[in-house]
């Protein structure tokens, strides 16, 4: 599964009613295309991880993304 584009609060609602039915079961999750990333972003990759299975790992992690689950303690999801 690739990501592109932006995950926010503004869209993160849309993009799981787009993504959640086709993760289950996903070996990996890219982010590398995702352009902006806000928390809302951040709890939306969270989600797909954990319905996709403890298997799939997130490839590609920008550094804004990074940062960001740094700045939330949340590194060990990614």
């Amino acid at each position: 599964m690739k990501l592109t584009g932006a995950l926010t609060f503004a869209n993160a609602h849309e993009v799981w009613a787009v993504l959640a039915p086709s993760a289950e079961g996903k070996a990996s999750i890219d982010v590398s295309g995702v352009t902006q990333v806000d928390s809302a972003g951040l709890a939306l990759l969270s989600a797909l991880k954990r319905r996709a299975g403890a298997q799939c790992q997130v490839i590609g992690l920008t550094p804004k993304l990074a940062t960001l689950a740094s700045a939330y303690d949340v590194e060990a999801l990614f």
